[in-house]
């Protein structure tokens, strides 16, 4: 099993028939990197590094694992919780 470090953001924060979107078209670049060339509220507020793609992915973030474990583990039972609605 691939770790979910190694997913693209698309599929951690699942997303949604987004096909237009920047960080698809261009998979193996990090999706901050491509907000960061994009002019708009991700970067005017600073958002991609408070997202947890980024502290996923990060090499020295301020939560642990097992904190990120239960943070995505959260985010999947809000998108089913939602898809229920």
């Amino acid at each position: 099993m691939v770790p979910k470090s190694e997913w693209p953001c698309w599929e951690i924060m699942k997303c949604e028939g987004s096909e237009n979107c920047p960080a698809r078209q261009r998979p193996d670049e990090n999706c901050w990197d491509i907000a960061a060339e994009i002019d708009d509220y991700r970067r005017a507020f600073n958002i991609c590094k408070d997202c947890i793609v980024y502290l996923l992915k990060a090499d020295n973030s301020v939560l642990s694992k097992q904190e990120m474990q239960i943070i995505l583990e959260q985010k999947s039972t809000c998108t089913l919780a939602q898809e229920m609605i």
